[in-house]
């Protein structure tokens, strides 16, 4: 049995999610927590080395050997194993690790495994947040700080043992970056820039889709892109939303030069309702609709600000509800001195998923996040991966 806590003050104040359609006449959408927190790996008694951290979304895959695997991603990335989500334990195989390459063409500095996707449980393709430490290139960056010489960017990797080990294979002779900014390396800003924090992949009518998430640079807005292929194999096939269509291509400015850069940028996705990184998506099995949650600050009608993870709803991935609260929590970017944590890294996953990828969802489900324990107010190693059983209904 997990051990089971629950959440402090600023814990699950609102215990349901209303999601409400603009056309009136389609159903109301209830996800209610139906249980308390459950504390799926304990950093501070399981981890394999002091980095084996949540430091992205959970993302579970079921593979030719009937494992479940849960990817519990730091840039040294590993899972928990088991034959279902509720007896997964650490694993402390590593299965990839990028090769803190200083150059910084190579795309192969430190990568985060944040989605994956399989359709047989052999072949497993990824999408990697990949950073690039421009401070630690000689020349590279005047500013020589973490964050205003860090270039976010998306890369693909590949497992061909069912999730055991990944490699971040070339394509056509070239690095296989999916997603970069179409600029020289950025040395004129304060801080973080590129695409970050790939979703899971979803599966719709022959494409396979994912958000990532673009800071404000230049030609870029800041927002989540969506982000589409139908060949998970060629990094290269990934087109973005432009408002319009998805005719955005990404081009690596280490080996092409483009007088047009402005047209190798993505448009955010509704980014006056969607304005956080999206930690996760399910599509639902029973209506076909997808559910987003993510952390955020919002005003209500009233004008008080409620925090903690939010979830809105698409028919298509273009148009989005009114995001409603899932979970009141004090989230990362916050800190409070009045907590003892901070959650973040939201995603939906439920155990009885019929595909093995676990991108879709029933009637019952779990919202897993990263717990962040503070210690003077300040993020420490000691991060927890939690989850809250929730219940998914139809109101008429």
């Amino acid at each position: 049995m997990e051990p089971r806590v629950r959440l402090g003050l600023c814990g699950i104040a609102a215990a349901g999610l209303f999601l409400a359609w603009t056309d009136p006449s389609r159903a109301e959408v209830e996800i209610a927590q139906t249980g308390p927190v459950e504390t799926v790996f304990d950093w501070s008694r399981e981890a394999c080395v002091k980095t084996n951290v949540p430091d992205a979304p959970a993302r579970a895959f079921r593979n030719v050997d009937g494992e479940v695997r849960l990817i519990v991603s730091h840039n040294d990335n590993r899972a928990l194993v088991g034959t279902s989500l509720g007896t997964v334990k650490p694993d402390c195989e590593v299965l990839f690790e990028a090769g803190r390459s200083a150059d910084l063409a190579s795309f192969n500095d430190l990568s985060w495994i944040s989605a994956v996707y399989t359709r047989d449980g052999r072949r497993v393709d990824a999408l990697a947040h990949t950073e690039l430490r421009g401070e630690r290139t000689p020349g590279q960056c005047p500013a020589g700080a973490y964050s205003a010489c860090l270039l976010n960017t998306v890369t693909a990797l590949v497992s061909h043992d069912g999730g055991r080990t990944f490699a971040a294979e070339q394509h056509k002779g070239q690095p296989p970056v999916v997603a970069t900014l179409p600029y020289p390396f950025p040395t004129d800003r304060e801080s973080r820039v590129g695409y970050a924090n790939p979703t899971n992949i979803v599966a719709r009518d022959g494409w396979y889709y994912a958000f990532v998430f673009a800071d404000r640079y230049r030609d870029q807005a800041r927002g989540n892109c969506l982000i589409r292929t139908q060949d998970l194999a060629d990094p290269t096939a990934w087109r973005a939303w432009d408002g319009t269509a998805f005719s955005v291509t990404f081009i690596d400015p280490f080996r092409v030069g483009s007088a047009d850069a402005a047209n190798h940028v993505c448009t955010p996705v509704a980014p006056h309702l969607l304005g956080r990184m999206i930690g996760g998506m399910v599509q639902l099995r029973e209506s076909g609709e997808i559910v987003a949650v993510f952390g955020d600050k919002r005003k209500r009608a009233d004008g008080t600000v409620e925090e903690g993870i939010f979830a809105s709803s698409s028919r298509d991935l273009l148009a989005w509800t009114q995001p409603a609260l899932v979970m009141g929590a004090s989230l990362l970017w916050d800190k409070s001195c009045a907590e003892p944590s901070a959650y973040f890294y939201p995603t939906l996953i439920d155990p009885e998923a019929k595909t093995l990828s676990f991108e879709d969802m029933g009637s019952e489900g779990f919202l897993y996040l990263t717990r962040y324990q503070l210690r003077d107010c300040k993020v420490t190693w000691d991060r927890d991966l939690v989850r809250v059983p929730v219940a998914l209904r139809s109101r008429p």
